[in-house]
């Protein structure tokens, strides 16, 4: 099953077994009918049972079954929420899943000039970390329309509109 991270816990809230989720999207609608999730950090994966999300801010509160305490939850700082792709938010027209584009070639004219080796939440915009094939060097691209063109992701190809940012 193809799996997908949407957030990653932060730390104990109250006295009643709640954790702190930081969504990786604003979406948490979709986490509402899990039940199980799979929680991973560090090449180790646990499944855990939701047993109730409500928003706090900018935060969402998790509370996990069989987990009563700020000290059973503290030892799931830092770990991040996958759900199966087929139960993640939905995506609008121009929206994408940044595992998508960690996948994908950087294309110019056609041709392949990088690889997407991670994607960074940046200020404005993600910033794709690519490798260049030309030089061998790494390069921060903002995802913006006015640097990214097409994303064919049936191809793994994101089409640079400004080559320069790899020179």
């Amino acid at each position: 099953m193809d799996y997908l991270a949407t957030g990653v816990l932060k730390g104990p809230h109250g006295i009643h077994g709640f954790i702190k989720l930081h969504s990786y999207s604003d979406e948490y609608e979709h986490l509402m009918n899990l039940g199980v999730v799979l929680l991973r950090k560090d090449g180790k994966e646990k499944k855990l049972t939701l047993q109730e999300i409500k928003p706090a801010g900018k935060e969402l509160l998790v509370k996990f079954e069989g987990l009563d305490t700020p000290e059973t939850v503290r030892t799931y700082n830092g770990w991040e929420i996958w759900i199966p792709r087929d139960s993640a938010a939905r995506l609008e027209e121009g929206e994408f899943y940044v595992a998508d584009l960690a996948s994908c070639s950087l294309v110019v004219d056609k041709k392949t000039v990088g690889k997407v080796v991670g994607v960074i939440d940046g200020p404005q915009a993600l910033l794709l970390e690519i490798e260049s094939i030309l030089d061998g060097k790494k390069y921060l691209v903002p995802f913006m329309e006015h640097y990214i063109g097409t994303v064919d992701l049936d191809r793994k190809e994101l089409e640079l509109l400004a080559p320069e940012l790899l020179s």
